[in-house]
């Protein structure tokens, strides 16, 4: 009796683990089959960049290897380098999905009923905005500019922007500044020939005025506290359809971002590959070295009262309603 119990009790413990064993291997495989779900549902689209020839961070990524690794099975294209209004054309147009922009910029954009979402913000103290007089101006102060041509890309962009906010700073009418719009592909010839008198810029249209013989800086952008940076845009179609692949995009500007600050010599690689010379790449490497921070509460919040000065100065009618609607916290 005693070894019948005994044998039973074998059996029955060989049965539980059998059963206890077959139980794991079906659970392995509906784990197994999850993962192979979740990785079939994975974005395989593309994310095509319209690239400025700013060497912003979204310009400098078209040459990193791990742009493609943190991308997986969906793909990143390149076209450009094109200008800031071009660039955004081109999305506009339906040849590219994502870009980028000045926040001013992007304001006016959503302001006017635009399909837009930003994601991503290039955050920099502001002293690669300025305002530089040419030596034939003969300008030495901000003042010196009444009835001067002053030249900027587009009314309502970051040199307007800027323009502005330095004359109501100092207590100045800039009413009294005639503006210039141009392409910033004439800006140092028209700067040079004395065909305006300064410029309202930023990045490497700003290093090449500064570099300019009895060029003098009159401002920049971070003596009053900078809130107008570089800005990543798609598409409001794109963001809907491909949320996935924007926030991919927003991972590698953070890692270009966390390698422009370990090796420096990023951005002014960057600008190298554009043709720019080492004069410029010089000056442009003394600029403050960006970082990428995510559209969140904080961030949202700097746009919100930076349009509040575009109403200001009067850039825009009114502030856009729902800005909130219109960005993209990809750190969350």
């Amino acid at each position: 009796m005693a070894n019948l119990k005994m044998r039973f009790s074998k059996k029955s413990i060989i049965a539980l683990i059998c059963a206890a064993c077959a139980t794991v291997s079906l659970a392995a495989c509906g784990s197994s089959q999850k993962s192979s779900n979740a990785s079939s549902k994975e974005d395989a689209g593309t994310m095509r960049v319209a690239y400025l020839s700013t060497a912003n961070y979204l310009t400098t990524l078209k040459n990193e290897k791990f742009l493609q690794e943190e991308f997986g099975k969906s793909k990143v294209t390149y076209t450009g380098p094109y200008t800031p209004v071009d660039g955004l054309t081109a999305v506009m147009s339906g040849n590219a999905d994502a870009t980028t922009t000045g926040t001013g910029r992007f304001i006016d954009l959503i302001a006017e009923g635009q399909p837009w979402v930003a994601f991503a913000l290039e955050y920099y103290n502001g002293d690669s905005q300025g305002i530089v007089a040419s030596a034939k101006s003969g300008v030495k102060t901000l003042k010196d500019l009444y009835g001067k041509k002053v030249a900027i890309i587009h009314n309502g962009d970051t040199g307007d922007y800027m323009l502005h906010r330095a004359f109501d700073k100092s207590g100045l009418d800039v009413s009294k500044v005639n503006k210039v719009e141009m392409s910033p592909k004439n800006f140092q010839a028209a700067f040079t020939s004395g065909q305006i008198d300064a410029i309202s810029s930023f990045d490497q249209n700003l290093a090449a005025a500064m570099t300019t013989p009895g060029a003098k800086l009159l401002v920049n952008a971070k003596k009053y506290g900078n809130m107008n940076v570089t800005i990543h845009i798609v598409s409001k179609s794109f963001a809907k359809k491909h949320p996935d692949l924007v926030k991919k995009m927003y991972k590698a500007l953070v890692r270009e971002a966390e390698k422009s600050h370990k090796e420096n010599n990023v951005i002014g690689n960057a600008y190298k590959q554009l043709g720019a010379s080492e004069t410029i790449i010089k000056q442009i490497e003394k600029f403050d070295n960006p970082t990428i921070r995510p559209i969140d509460e904080k961030g949202l919040k700097m746009m919100e009262t930076q349009a509040k000065e575009y109403v200001k100065y009067g850039l825009i009618k009114q502030a856009p309603k729902n800005l909130k609607d219109s960005v993209m916290d990809c750190a969350k």
